[in-house]
C-alpha cells in the first residue's frame, strides 16, 4: 500500500511541475494614418479584448521612434481581465464588439505622438510592441504583435469649421472587423529548463515504475 502511495504522489509532483497560460486577447485598431503639422500632436487608439475567463498582464512599447517624434503610450502596462458582457451600458465612450465568443466590452489604448517644431515634412512610421501573458518556468502562451501607424507630417490641414456641436456615441463595432482584428494567441515558449526538468521527470518516473512492479 505505501509502494502505490508513494508511486502516486511522485506522478502527481511530475504534472505539477508544467505550468500553461492560454492568452485570448484580440485587437482592433481604429486608426492607423493620419496628418499632422509641426508642433503638434496626433493620437491613434488600439481596441483590446479578452475573451478567457481569466487575467493576464499587457505591455506595450514604443519602438524604432523617428527622430522629431516623440510618443505616449498610455496605459503602458495593466492587467487584462475577462471583457464578455451581457449587454450595453449606459456609460458614454465605451465601445464594444460582437466576436463569436460574444459581445466584448474594449479597453482603449491610447497612442499620442508629438511632432517637434523642427521636423521635416513627410512621411513616419511609428511602432508599439504589445506582449501579452507572462513566461514562466515552464509552457507559457504569449500573445505578441506590432502595430505600425503613418504620421504624415505636412505644411497645412484643411480643418472644417465646426458649427454645431454634436455629441455621438458609437458602442457597436461591427462593419469589417474581421480583417482588423487579430488574436487569439501567438506563440509558445519553452523554458530551457523546462527540457531538464522533463528529462529528470522521466527518469524518476521509469525507476519509479520499475520499482513499483518488481517489489
Amino acid at each position: 500500500m505505501k509502494k502505490k502511495i508513494s508511486f502516486i504522489l511522485i506522478i502527481f509532483l511530475l504534472f505539477l511541475q508544467v505550468e500553461v497560460q492560454a492568452v485570448g486577447l484580440g485587437t482592433l485598431t481604429k486608426n492607423i494614418h493620419s496628418q499632422v503639422m509641426r508642433g503638434e500632436s496626433v493620437k491613434f487608439t488600439i481596441l483590446l479584448w479578452n475573451s478567457e475567463n481569466s487575467s493576464f498582464p499587457v505591455k506595450l512599447r514604443a519602438t524604432q521612434i523617428p527622430e522629431g517624434l516623440s510618443v505616449i503610450v498610455n496605459p503602458k502596462g495593466f492587467m487584462m481581465n475577462f471583457s464578455r458582457v451581457d449587454g450595453y451600458s449606459n456609460e458614454n465612450g465605451i465601445e464594444y464588439i460582437n466576436t463569436p465568443y460574444g459581445l466584448m466590452k474594449t479597453f482603449p489604448v491610447d497612442v499620442l505622438v508629438k511632432t517637434s517644431n523642427s521636423i521635416d515634412l513627410g512621411k513616419y512610421d511609428v511602432y508599439v510592441n504589445l506582449a501579452a501573458g507572462e513566461s514562466t518556468t515552464g509552457i507559457s502562451t504569449i500573445f505578441e504583435k506590432t502595430f505600425r501607424f503613418d504620421v504624415e507630417v505636412v505644411s497645412y490641414i484643411n480643418r472644417p469649421k465646426m458649427t454645431e456641436t454634436t455629441i455621438q456615441n458609437f458602442p457597436i463595432l461591427n462593419e469589417n472587423i474581421a480583417g482588423k482584428t487579430t488574436g487569439m494567441f501567438s506563440k509558445v515558449s519553452i523554458d530551457t529548463r523546462l527540457i531538464f526538468i522533463v528529462s529528470l521527470m522521466i527518469g524518476i518516473f521509469l525507476v519509479a515504475w520499475t520499482i513499483y512492479k518488481h517489489e
